[in-house]
């Protein structure tokens, strides 16, 4: 878990608070399951987390104590090496997997912080290519891909290979529901206003899985590419 420094503020448990509710009701399934599948709770809290959302979930507030059981774990984290990006190798080493996360707040992907973010990001791939030398492809997934300020940090080729994801796989993943929460960990309204009317109004799993605005983009390319690209920028 690299998450230090993220915010999320109790209203992004309530909306998936919200959601859990629909997904019980269409879904068939019970609401501790829907918790742990179908949000990002998962990716949010450790086992001392689940074993109160799993008591609130029948006499309480599970959204509240998703929240606290965050912020506990959160406090424990380590500190970023790469400002908003860390990386995993994949594949015996021929593979790195970005990650980015918001630890600056607002304005993170900014024109005026684009140079903070590229060298976060070559400092990032440059730890990435010594920890894993053989690696020649790099692999990103997120929501993020549809921005244009995150797509600047890459080179046009790299993005071209971008396939939409299938939503319901990532319906436990920060990397879907990311999209609904600002830097400063607010909801981000334009896009929770529709997701929330949408999810009120459907009539079937299908229909929520609809409803979340953007989809999760998986890109894999040439990391020589990208390397390429944020060294000459």
């Amino acid at each position: 878990m690299t998450t230090r420094g993220l915010h999320f503020k109790k209203a992004f448990f309530d909306l998936q608070a919200f959601w859990v509710e629909r997904v019980v009701e269409l879904a068939d399934v019970d609401r501790l399951t829907a918790w742990h599948d179908w949000t990002s709770t998962a990716a949010l809290v450790n086992s001392d987390g689940w074993h109160a959302i799993d008591e609130a979930v029948h006499n309480g507030d599970p959204a509240a104590v998703a929240h606290r059981s965050w912020l506990a774990l959160r406090a424990t984290l380590g500190a970023a090496q790469h400002g908003c990006f860390w990386y995993e190798v994949e594949d015996e080493g021929r593979q790195i997997r970005l990650h980015f996360a918001n630890r600056e707040g607002p304005g993170a992907l900014g024109s005026g912080r684009r140079a903070a973010r590229r060298a976060e990001l070559a400092s990032a791939l440059d730890a990435a290519c010594r920890a894993a030398p053989r690696a020649d492809r790099l692999r990103g997934g997120s929501w993020l891909y549809h921005v244009p300020g995150y797509r600047a940090l890459f080179p046009p080729r790299f993005l071209a290979g971008a396939v939409e994801a299938d939503s319901r796989r990532e319906v436990g993943q920060l990397a879907l529901w990311g999209q609904f929460v600002r830097g400063d960990g607010e909801l981000y309204q334009p896009r929770t206003d529709p997701f929330v009317r949408a999810c009120e109004q459907a009539t079937h799993v299908g229909d929520l899985i609809a409803a979340f605005p953007l989809k999760k983009l998986t890109v894999i390319g040439a990391l020589d590419d990208v390397l390429a690209w944020v060294n000459r920028q």
